[in-house]
């Protein structure tokens, strides 16, 4: 009798214990979780903080694994998401996932529409996340799509972005490393395109829509201008494209996130119109590197170059939205509120 009075203790002590590692998830709030750049090689400690938020669905924003290849059988991409599969597995990550990619897991660093394995690096990220074979993104070429759902009578919509599968040529810096030209200048050629036309006539059919809350997925980062590395400056004539779309749109305030930067980091800008543009940067997951702060117009407060990790909080009762970038303990280091 003993003994098994003790097994009974040992188990409600055992379950008190999980449910402390696990937050208390309020039925008056849609959650959604959001990262980027994870590679395949290093431990993921900060899923276990992730796992905790018990969070509706989690987006990874890209560079999902870190599979660069010049190879035509692209055995370093497969062998990469060989290995994040087993450590998807091992570390039980059995939430829903929504996902787009960035350069590493397209396969080419920085790479855009030239690169010539690209349909072959698609059909890989399609089975990796199970895609089903339904999905429009099997019937045609590019990763974008559009995920929208009804919550509790607020409509969410969110518009994941390929910047690329058909994106054109960046304009090479003239002075490597200096800061804010580090690799690219801004684009000279009006010409070129960030999206390709078939995509941006998809997102503007997307954008006139009228929905609750409308948040943009894109890889790279929207607003920031205070570097050169890859971001929608080195495109101006399309950031600003996009601009006067959201200007247009029914939409006062629009969310933006992205990853790619191994840095997180919080923007925002009014347009002309008076309409409110957000950015919530997360990167990396684990693969943060020590590096100096970056010139920040736009930029709400300094960029955060630990590990992290962004969320989304629908309040369904108020209908407002709040977003914060955590540190790997779960701890907020910037947030912000939006409401329609």
């Amino acid at each position: 009798m003993k003994k098994l009075a003790f097994i009974i203790l040992f188990l409600l002590i055992a379950c008190e214990e999980n449910q402390s590692t696990q937050s208390i998830k309020n039925p008056n709030v849609y959650s959604i979780g959001f990262g980027s750049c994870l590679t395949q090689e290093r431990s993921m400690p900060i899923f276990n903080t992730i796992k905790s938020e018990n969070y509706d669905i989690f987006l990874m924003l890209g560079d999902n694994v870190y599979g660069d290849t010049d190879s035509n059988d692209l055995i370093e991409l497969r062998d990469a998401y060989d290995k994040q599969r087993t450590n998807f597995d091992d570390l039980d990550l059995n939430f829903p996932f929504e996902a787009i990619w960035d350069d590493h897991d397209y396969g080419k660093n920085d790479g855009g529409k030239e690169y010539i394995f690209k349909e072959e690096a698609e059909q890989l990220f399609l089975d990796f996340w199970n895609i089903s074979e339904n999905d429009v993104r099997r019937s045609r070429p590019g990763l974008y799509f559009e995920w929208i759902e009804e919550i509790d009578g607020l409509t969410v919509q969110m518009l994941f972005l390929d910047t690329r599968f058909f994106r054109d040529a960046l304009l090479p810096t003239d002075e490597k490393g200096a800061p804010g030209k580090e690799r690219y200048l801004p684009q000279t050629d009006t010409s070129t395109s960030m999206l390709g036309d078939v995509q941006w006539n998809w997102l503007e059919q997307k954008m006139a829509t009228e929905v609750d809350h409308r948040i943009i997925v894109s890889s790279i980062q929207f607003l920031a201008m205070g570097h050169g590395w890859e971001a929608w400056k080195t495109m101006p004539h399309e950031r600003q494209r996009l601009i006067d779309l959201i200007d247009q749109s029914f939409s006062d305030s629009v969310l933006f996130i992205s990853g790619d930067r191994h840095r997180g980091g919080l923007y925002q800008l009014t347009t002309t119109s008076g309409k409110n543009i957000v950015e919530m940067t997360s990167s990396s997951l684990n693969l943060s590197f020590t590096n100096e702060e970056e010139a920040g117009p736009l930029r709400v407060g300094p960029t955060f170059v630990q590990e992290n990790y962004g969320e989304i909080l629908l309040d369904k009762q108020s209908n407002k939205l709040t977003i914060n970038l955590k540190d790997n303990q779960g701890i907020i280091i910037q947030t912000v509120s939006l409401n329609q």
